[in-house]
């Protein structure tokens, strides 16, 4: 199909493919009469989820978990349970509504809400301030009642069509926010907010649109109040979990320290431990130093001792000697008795700094000074003795001897001392030997638990900054409020009046072109002779009663001298060439497909051309219904070509009314029919007598599916013309009644289409002859491409 094709299809159809969009825009018109409005809000809540400020220092930005982040969030706006919220605290606002006010809901519907509310659902609705049993923040909302509502009785009602609702599933609360066709309080109606995040940004917008502009304005209102706390509460309540666990654990590290610090402690009262590591290295010193000093004073003594001994066997004492010896020793021993006092006196008053006892100590220094003279005297008349029995002299033995029993005295006094500090001081030293063990093992024990008592310090401290972070990241902000809609969403009336119209031209149009495209029937002679498989030898136009032609006389007339000349040409190279007459089989496949007309008319122009012509026409034939069909009323109205036959038209008249007697003869169809070899058989077989010889027989034959046909005919004829219909389909019971022909005349036989539409004739005589404007040719000429071509040169 080219565009001329296809531009004709459609002038064809015109006035369908005008009136079916007008029918439908019309329609489109009656349903929209009266439009329910619709008012649209939006609000913007600032999340900070990307680019928010944050406690934690070193975090770094994840495109992943914002995204993850801004899911959530999104999620819980579209939760059912934020959905049910909103439904139920927009319900209870307008419970407590005494009268409607535009800022909540419209007259309107007020009303209905009013009839559709049982009586019942007000005892709900709280009026007593001091009975109510929740905390409200009167300051965020008051913003949101100013003077309508009080904040307090209004989270009461919201509370009490909670429980109620959530009580069991037969209650009015539970049935309307399930009930899908509610438009203001369902969650099918709520679910309608939409929530998206606007490009890369921390900003969530909300737009919801209802029939409302209140109850679209307080929705949203609502929605963000209820969508903060939630959010808020699930990220702070996650954390708190953490923080409430790192607080327990670490009451439990505290008093495990405590139990350990208080175990050392006691552990030092116990061993009069002051500072362990100072202590016992003193106590050691000071054993290493008592250790020696108490070898040196032993070595000291031995040796004094050894000397005296010496001297006493050098001494050759006589009486007065013995006893002032004996005087001197009990003088010595009280002297060291007195010395020994007075050590353990200097011992006492050194390790307590007691100086209580020291007149005591002087008195008995005193008393030891008194002996040591006495001694010292006695001693003196000892030494009055010049020599000693070895001849020595008395005064260089005796002092000698003196002084060494003396210090020998001394020494002893201090060993003896030493002996009982070196006792006690074992069993100082014994008590601070597993102390440093058993001090070791508690510190470990303290170190350990103040370890885990400082991860988990650090845990906690972590944890109440991720509290901190999670509340300042929770903490969502409504940065553009939503506004109050005081006009409409305009109406999209015209456009669907303009997309009905639209649709259904294209609808409309593609039917068409489906129609056309899947037009199985012969239509012309192109698509006839791919379908039939022989060639053409023309095609005659439906004989309408009112064409598109105005000289369609010309044209029926061109046409069958295009068909005769045809005829003449084959014949003419036939190889019987010399033969006469020429023997033409005209048939069909079928009944009433013009075959009459078409040999009436062939002979006619053979005849004009000065031919002599015999038509042998079947006499039982169907006689022809003349009477003409009215004007279909819905053709006038669409627009369509009058489809009627102009039957009084001259090209359809009898072939005996324009030919003579002699040259219209007809047969009868019996058994002796089927015997005919040729034409004259039949003239013989009719007693038909000729006075003339023609050049050319043409013989009518009935339809080949319905009648059986003489073989020997075709096989004698010289060509057979086959005519069909162009408005009907090539069957297959077509195809195989003549494919029974094929054998006896496949060279000979051709087709004429019949009743084509007169724009197929084009393809044979090109433009018709009929009234055109120059706009139309122009038209035309563009778009068959034809820019630069005329006419006539």
């Amino acid at each position: 199909m080219n565009i001329v094709e296809f531009v004709r299809l459609a002038l064809k159809h015109i006035r369908l493919l005008i009136l079916i969009p007008i029918l439908l825009a019309s329609l489109v018109i009656i349903l929209t009469v009266n439009p329910s409005f619709e008012y649209s809000s939006q609000t913007i809540l600032y999340t900070g989820l990307a680019t928010g400020t944050s406690i934690e220092m070193d975090k770094r930005f994840d495109h992943h978990a914002n995204s993850a982040a801004f899911d959530n969030l999104i999620n819980i706006i579209k939760s059912r349970d934020t959905q049910e919220e909103v439904a139920i605290r927009l319900l209870a606002q307008h419970l407590m509504l005494q009268e409607a006010n535009s800022k909540y809901i419209s007259e309107d519907h007020y009303e209905e809400f009013k009839d559709k509310i049982p009586e019942d659902l007000y005892e709900y609705v709280a009026v007593d301030k001091n009975a109510a049993d929740v905390t409200v923040d009167t300051e965020n909302l008051s913003n949101i009642f100013p003077t309508e509502i009080d904040p307090v009785l209004y989270e009461q009602t919201v509370k009490n069509l909670m429980g109620l609702m959530q009580s069991n599933t037969s209650n009015f609360v539970y049935e309307i926010i399930n009930y899908e066709k509610d438009k203001h309080y369902s969650i099918k109606a709520i679910s309608g907010v939409n929530a998206m995040r606007i490009g890369g940004s921390d900003l969530v917008k909300l737009t919801y649109t209802v029939n409302d502009p209140g109850i679209c304005q307080q929705t949203l209102d609502i929605y963000n109040k209820v969508c903060i706390k939630n959010y808020k509460f699930i990220k702070q309540n996650r954390s708190d979990d953490v923080v409430k666990y790192f607080e327990a654990q670490l009451a439990q590290a505290s008093d495990k320290l405590k139990r350990a610090e208080d175990k050392l402690l006691e552990f030092n009262k116990a061993s009069n431990i002051i500072n362990y590591y100072e202590q016992s290295k003193k106590v050691a010193i000071v054993k290493e130093e008592m250790e020696l000093d108490y070898n040196q004073k032993q070595a000291e003594l031995a040796g004094l001792q050894a000397a005296t001994k010496r001297l006493e066997k050098k001494l050759d004492v006589q009486e007065i000697i013995q006893q002032k010896s004996n005087y001197v020793l009990q003088k010595k021993k009280e002297l060291g008795e007195l010395n020994y006092e007075i050590a353990m006196i200097e011992a006492k008053i050194e390790s307590t700094g007691n100086n209580q006892s020291q007149g005591q100590l002087e008195s008995l220094r005193s008393q030891s000074r008194s002996i040591s003279n006495e001694i010292k005297k006695s001693v003196d008349e000892l030494y009055s003795y010049e020599n000693t029995v070895d001849g020595l002299p008395v005064t260089k033995v005796l002092p000698e001897w003196m002084d060494n029993v003396t210090d020998s005295e001394n020494l002893r006094a201090k060993l003896k001392i030493m002996e009982n500090q070196n006792k006690e001081f074992q069993k100082q030293y014994a008590t601070y030997a597993p102390a440093g063990a058993n001090m070791l093992r508690i510190q470990r024990e303290i170190s350990v638990s103040e370890e885990g008592y400082l991860e988990i310090l650090h845990g906690l401290n972590l944890a109440k900054l991720k509290l901190q972070d999670n509340s300042l990241s929770a903490n969502l902000k409504a940065i553009d409020p939503p506004f109050f809609p005081l006009y409409p969403i305009p109406s999209k009336r015209k456009i669907l009046i303009i997309a009905a119209a639209f649709i259904g031209g294209l609808f409309t149009l593609g039917i068409i072109l489906v129609m056309e495209y899947f037009d199985d029937t012969l239509k012309n002679s192109d698509k006839a002779a791919e379908k039939i498989g022989i060639p053409a030898l023309g095609m005659i136009p439906k004989i309408l009663l009112n064409p598109l032609t105005t000289k369609m006389a010309f044209v029926q007339s061109r046409l069958i001298e295009i068909i005769t000349q045809n005829i003449i040409q084959h014949l003419s190279s036939d190889e019987k060439r010399d033969k006469i007459p020429k023997t033409i089989l005209c048939f069909s496949t079928q009944k009433l497909e013009g075959k009459s007309v078409i040999a009436g008319n062939i002979a006619k122009s053979l005849k004009k051309s000065g031919k002599s012509v015999l038509v042998l026409n079947y006499s039982d034939k169907e006689p022809r219904k003349d009477k003409q069909r009215k004007h279909s009323i819905l053709n006038r109205i669409l627009g369509y070509p009058d489809p009627r036959i102009d039957i009084d038209n001259p090209f359809l008249a009898k072939a005996s009314q324009y030919l003579d007697e002699s040259e219209y003869q007809t047969y009868n169809i019996d058994k002796q029919f089927y015997k005919a070899k040729d034409y004259a058989d039949i003239l013989k077989q009719n007693n038909i007598q000729l006075d003339f010889v023609p050049e050319y027989v043409i013989i009518e034959l009935p339809s080949i599916i319905d009648n059986n046909h003489p073989t020997e005919l075709f096989i004698d004829s010289d060509l057979d013309v086959l005519v069909c219909r162009s408005n009907r389909t090539w069957s297959k019971a077509d195809k195989a009644a003549l494919n029974r022909l094929m054998p006896f005349s496949e060279s000979k036989m051709k087709f004429v289409i019949n009743g084509v539409e007169l724009k197929e004739v084009e393809r044979v005589l090109g433009d018709l002859p009929k009234r055109r404007t120059s706009l139309r040719k122009k038209m035309k000429s563009i778009f068959k491409l034809e820019f630069f071509s005329k006419n006539q040169i």
